[in-house]
């Protein structure tokens, strides 16, 4: 009997731990938005031609990376000066499924999408470098609603333009449309809905997404905001409000940062990293540890490292078994890994630097990507230095720029650059 009550809790609890793991890559940054992922192994070294490539895609310019619902991935693609276009392509075959066009007219610097659309079983939201806020069916494959966060929250266009990929709590849909009416706005997901929307922030428009968190048992969602240099008026924060009503938690004014791209990094309930590479007067880098205390009636914001030998303007440090792994965008370009006090580890200064690529964590292996080439390279994540397990090429075009972030599921790895999308099976070495 006691045997077999041993295998029953057993059985109870692999089920359980099946029913929470996801294979879905559903959203900017992954499942936890934290680009991690686990539950699929992966080939642990590559031979010289390295994995295998499925298929490609062919995109316009731009930067917005893939999520992954189910055998469905999705892009928000565009039409230069004209349109946006989202793509529901099969993560088998790499044909189009579906495409839906809306008009965008104009353009920007950089130009293209720059942002992950944001997916569930019977939904996507996307946010196009306009500013439009847009639910499609996936049943139906139209649009449920749409806004435009520029009009609805009196915001002009800047320079670099909109880069938001929404998050969802519960059934909300949040996002950071940054205008002079409202920082942070939270909608009914299915119906489009203003829910409730925070006081509007103290710096100017940006490009970071929302990161959720729970501080002091409370649901929270993190956003930046940083200063202008032309205008003293609009100063930094990091800022952060009560996922359901909007009501403001707590913010932290020591980043300092004129251009943030990079989202906070939550690590546990108590602590969220900060690291950017356009810090102060100039662009050195820096990254930050905050510790989120909730004593008594408020909370309280503690840091626990500040180090400028360390940092990455765009994508988010990969947090994995005490240590910090992160493309360092000072000088020069190069991995490095630190420690939870903050101190370099290691750097990898010999070739190659990383440029501005992002990184993920897949079965305990970090597929770091070239930002300049486009290059992945399969690393083995340790404090003891730089195990490069494997190195790979995707793209030869001239025009190619890697920075948006990958996408994973099921053994499979999805990237871009400006002209095309590649799907890798990170499961069988090419031939």
């Amino acid at each position: 009997m006691k045997n077999k009550a041993i295998l029953l809790l057993a059985v109870i609890t692999l089920l359980a731990s099946c029913a929470t793991r996801t294979d879905n890559w559903n959203q900017y940054l992954g499942p936890d938005r934290n680009a991690t992922i686990s539950g699929t192994e992966i080939l642990r070294s590559w031979s010289d031609k390295g994995p295998r490539e499925l298929w490609s895609f062919p995109l316009g310019e731009g930067y917005g990376g893939a999520a992954i619902f189910g055998n469905e991935v999705f892009v928000l693609d565009r039409k230069k000066g004209e349109a946006d276009i989202m793509r529901c392509i099969s993560l088998k075959t790499g044909k189009e499924i579906w495409s839906y066009t809306y008009e965008a007219v104009g353009e920007i610097p950089f130009p293209g999408s720059r942002a992950v659309p944001t997916v569930d079983e019977n939904h996507i939201w996307s946010v196009g470098p306009h500013g439009d806020f847009y639910c499609f069916s996936r049943e139906t494959r139209k649009p449920l609603w749409n806004h435009n966060l520029l009009e609805d929250f009196n915001r002009v266009l800047t320079t670099w333009g909109v880069s938001q990929s929404p998050v969802i709590f519960e059934d909300l849909v949040i996002v950071v449309p940054h205008g002079q009416t409202a920082g942070v706005a939270a909608y009914e997901k299915t119906t489009g809905e203003l829910v409730w929307k925070s006081r509007p922030l103290s710096g100017h428009p940006t490009h970071v997404s929302p990161t959720l968190a729970s501080f002091g048992g409370i649901n929270q969602v993190i956003v930046i905001s940083p200063f202008d240099r032309q205008d003293s008026t609009l100063t930094h924060e990091v800022a952060a409000f009560d996922a359901r009503t909007g009501r403001e938690l707590w913010k932290y004014n020591g980043l300092k940062s004129f251009l943030t791209i990079t989202p906070a990094l939550v690590i546990d309930d108590k602590r969220v990293m900060l690291t950017d590479c356009s810090y102060d007067k100039g662009y050195n880098p820096v990254s930050i540890m905050l510790e989120i205390l909730k004593p008594g009636e408020e909370f309280e914001v503690r840091e626990l490292f500040f180090t400028e030998e360390a940092g990455c303007k765009m994508h988010p440090a990969i947090y994995y078994e005490e240590h910090l792994y992160l493309n360092h965008n000072g000088n020069p370009n190069q991995m490095m890994c630190l420690n939870m006090e903050g101190e370099v580890v290691w750097e990898k200064r010999s070739a190659p630097g990383f440029e501005m690529g992002a990184m993920i964590l897949v079965d305990g292996l970090i597929l770091n990507q070239n930002g300049k080439n486009g290059d992945i390279h399969l690393i083995e994540p340790s404090p003891e230095g730089y195990k490069e397990l494997g190195k790979a090429s995707f793209f030869s075009s001239d025009k190619t720029q890697a920075w948006a972030p990958p996408a994973f599921s099921k053994g499979k790895l999805i990237i871009r650059d400006m002209e095309k999308m590649v799907c890798i099976d990170l499961t069988q070495l090419a031939r």
